[in-house]
C-alpha cells in the first residue's frame, strides 16, 4: 500500500453487486486498494471468508453488518454491510477515519440503494449532487486536457465554499443530520408549501444514554448517535422527510404520515438495537405527534413528540407511543401549575393538613403527619399527584417544603404556648432537597428559631430516594441525625426494600407501604413476611408505623403481628390545625 489509512485517515469505500456465493456481477463504487473484482469472488478479499460466508446465506431484507480483515498489507479491518437487492446482493464495504466522514458514508450507501437525498436537507435543491457529479466529472476532463476556462474554476470554487459555509452553520457535524434551528426553519416551509399532505413529528430518545458515555467513553457513545442517525435514515427518509439531532441524544424527524409508522419504527430500530455492538441493554424511547395544527411552531410540534415518547418512560412492554389529549391536557395543567405555584405560596393557598398517629391497642394518639394541600381561589381544589411531580421536576419543591416545615413549627410553638398536650409532627423531606448544601443548616436553624426541639419535628424521606443516589442520601441523614433530628423511613415496602437498607440506613421509624399492608391479607406468607420485618425492625431499636390502615380487620392483623403503631382513616383522615386540636380534645366533628 502506497498510503496507509492509519496516517491519512481517509474514507475508504467499496460497493459491489454479488451473489449469494460471493461472486461480483457489478461493481459500482471502487477503491485504489483493491482491484475490480468483476467475474471473480469477492471472498479471495478476506482473511476469514468464512465469516462473509456467514453473512451472505443470513436474511438480508433489512441489511446485517459485520467487522472482516482485508488480504492486504496489516490486515486491515473494515466494516461489511449486506442488504438484499432481489435476487442480487448489495455489498457496502468501508472504514471511517473519523466521523466527520459519516455523512459522506450515508449519501454514497444511499446512492447506491438508489435512494435521491432527502429534499429540503440542502438549499440548492435535489438536484444539487447530480450537478456536482457532472462538475466532477468535468473537473477531471478537464484535467486530462487543458485547464478549464477561469470562468468556470471561479464558479465551481465559489460552489464548494457556500456549500462548507451552509453544512457548518445548519448541520450537526456529528450526525451530517440537519441542527435543530435549520430544522424549525425548514420543517415550515415544508408544511406551508404541502398543505394538503399529511406529516408526522417523530422524537427519538436514547434511553440512559448518559450512561453509555460514564461507562464506555465518549468516542462509543459518539459512535451510537452516529449509526442511530443512520438507522433512522434508513427507516424514514424520503422525498419530504427531515431530520435533526436537536439535543445531545434526541432526534426529531419531520414525515409524511405512514399507516405503518409505529410497527415500522418497532421494527427497523429493534433490530438495529438487537443487533448492535455494545454490552449493555438499548432502548431508544420514540414518540409521534400526528401534525393535526400547523400554527403551532415547530419546537411545540417537537415538544408533544417528546411528550409521547417521555410517556413510555417506565413502561418496558413498548418503545413507541402517540400524542392524545390525555397528554396535551396534561401539559396544560403542568403548565397552569408552574404560572401559579409562587404567587399561591405567597397568597398562602397551600394548607397544612394533620393525620394522626396512634397506639394500635389503645388508639392513643402519639404523632401526627403533615400534608400538604392546594386551594386555589380560582381553581378550586389541585391534588398532590397533579402537583408535587411537577414541583420536583422543577424544583419548587424545596420552597414548598419550607413554607410546610415553617407551618408546623409554628403550630407546635403554639401548642406549647397554650399547654396543649405537644405531639412530634413529620414532614417530608423530598429527595430533591437533600441536593440543596444548607438543607441541615436551614432545619437546624428553623426548629430553634421556634424554640423546639430537634425531635419536635420528625424528617420522612422515601426509601427511593436512597436507592437513587445512596451516597448523598447517608451523607445528608447522618448530618441531620448529629444534629438531633427523627428520621423517618416512609413507604418501606413500596418495592425497593431489602435487609440490606434496614442494615445500612440510620433512621428511627419505618413507616410500612399503604399498598403492602392491603396485599398481607388474606395472604398467609406475606402476613409471616410482615411479621418478621416488624420483629427484625424491633431488634435494629426501629419503631415501625404501618400507614393507610382502614379496617379494624387490618388493626387486629396489625395487632397479631406486632405492630404496635399506625394511622389511616380508621384512626382520622388528614384535617386542618383546629380540627386536629378538637380531635385531641375528644370533641365532635
Amino acid at each position: 500500500m502506497g498510503r496507509e489509512y492509519t496516517k491519512n485517515r481517509e474514507l475508504i469505500v467499496y460497493i459491489v453487486m454479488c451473489d449469494r456465493n460471493g461472486k461480483v456481477e457489478r461493481v459500482i463504487c471502487n477503491t485504489p486498494l483493491w482491484p475490480v473484482m468483476e467475474g471473480k469472488n469477492i471472498r479471495n478479499l478476506f482473511t476469514d471468508p468464512e465469516g462473509l460466508d456467514s453473512l451472505l446465506q443470513q436474511d438480508l431484507s433489512y441489511g446485517n453488518s459485520v467487522c472482516l480483515s482485508m488480504n492486504i498489507k496489516r490486515n486491515l479491518s473494515v466494516c461489511v454491510t449486506a442488504v438484499s437487492k432481489g435476487n442480487q446482493i448489495l455489498l457496502i464495504i468501508y472504514k471511517t477515519g473519523d466521523n466527520s466522514q459519516i455523512s459522506r458514508l450515508i449519501e454514497m450507501t444511499l446512492s447506491a440503494l438508489n435512494v435521491k437525498k432527502v429534499t429540503g436537507q440542502d438549499v440548492y435543491g435535489a438536484g444539487y449532487y447530480e450537478i456536482q457529479k457532472l462538475n466532477s466529472q468535468l473537473v477531471n476532463y478537464q484535467r486530462t486536457l487543458a485547464k478549464s476556462n477561469a470562468r468556470l474554476q471561479t464558479l465551481l470554487k465559489e460552489t464548494k465554499e457556500a456549500r462548507s459555509t451552509i453544512e457548518v452553520l445548519e448541520c450537526d457535524t456529528l450526525t451530517g443530520l440537519l441542527n435543530e434551528a435549520a430544522f424549525f426553519s425548514r420543517a415550515e416551509v415544508i408544511l406551508h408549501q404541502h398543505r394538503d399532505t399529511r406529516f408526522d413529528l417523530v422524537a427519538a430518545d436514547i434511553e440512559k444514554f448518559k450512561a453509555v458515555n460514564d461507562a464506555f467513553g465518549s468516542e462509543t457513545a459518539d459512535r451510537l448517535l452516529a449509526d442511530l442517525s443512520t438507522a433512522l435514515l434508513n427507516t424514514l427518509s424520503g422525498e419530504l422527510s427531515l431530520f435533526t439531532r436537536a439535543r445531545a441524544d434526541t432526534f426529531f424527524i419531520l414525515v409524511p404520515f405512514k399507516e405503518n409508522l409505529l410497527e415500522l419504527l418497532d421494527k427497523k430500530i429493534g433490530l438495529f438495537l438487537s443487533g448492535y455492538p455494545l454490552t449493555m441493554r438499548l432502548r431508544v424511547r420514540m414518540g409521534i405527534y400526528h401534525i393535526d395544527n400547523r400554527n403551532l411552531p415547530i419546537a411545540r410540534m417537537c415538544d408533544r413528540a417528546l411528550m409521547a415518547a417521555d410517556s413510555i418512560k417506565r413502561d418496558y412492554s413498548r418503545n413507541t407511543n402517540v400524542f392524545d389529549d390525555s397528554m396535551h391536557k396534561k401539559m396544560i395543567l403542568e403548565q397552569k401549575i408552574t404560572n401559579i405555584m409562587e404567587e399561591s405560596l405567597r397568597q398562602g393557598d397551600f394548607i397544612v393538613y394533620l393525620q394522626p398517629k396512634v397506639e394500635v391497642k389503645t388508639g392513643k394518639v402519639n404523632g401526627a403527619e403533615a400534608l400538604v394541600r392546594w386551594v386555589h381561589p380560582e381553581y378550586g381544589l389541585i391534588y398532590p399527584s397533579d402537583f408535587i411531580p411537577v414541583f420536583e421536576s422543577n424544583g419548587f419543591i424545596y420552597s414548598l417544603d419550607q413554607y410546610v416545615w415553617k407551618k408546623c413549627c409554628r403550630m407546635l410553638r403554639s401548642w406549647k404556648r397554650h399547654k396543649i398536650n405537644i405531639f412530634p409532627i413529620s414532614v417530608n423531606v423530598s429527595r430533591t432537597d437533600l441536593y440543596h448544601e444548607d438543607l441541615v443548616q436551614t432545619l437546624s436553624a428553623m426548629v430553634r428559631d421556634y424554640g423546639l426541639k430537634p425531635e419536635d419535628l420528625h424528617l420522612e424521606i422515601t426509601e427511593s430516594a436512597y436507592v437513587k443516589d445512596s451516597e448523598k442520601f447517608l451523607s445528608v441523614i447522618k448530618k441531620l441525625k448529629q444534629k438531633g433530628f427523627i428520621i423517618e423511613m416512609d413507604d418501606f415496602g413500596s418495592g425497593y426494600s431489602s435487609l440490606n437498607t434496614l442494615s445500612e440506613l440510620p433512621i428511627d421509624v419505618m413507616k410500612l407501604d399503604l399498598k403492602f399492608l392491603r396485599q398481607t391479607e388474606n395472604n398467609r406468607r406475606r402476613q409471616k413476611v410482615v411479621e418478621f420485618v416488624i420483629r427484625l425492625a424491633d431488634a435494629l431499636e426501629l419503631q415501625v408505623i404501618a400507614e393507610g390502615v382502614e379496617t379494624r380487620e387490618q388493626a387486629q392483623m396489625l395487632k397479631k403481628l406486632g405492630c404496635r403503631h399506625a394511622q389511616g382513616y380508621l384512626y382520622g383522615r388528614p384535617m386542618p390545625e383546629q380540627e386536629f386540636i378538637d380531635y385531641l380534645s375528644g370533641k365532635e366533628l
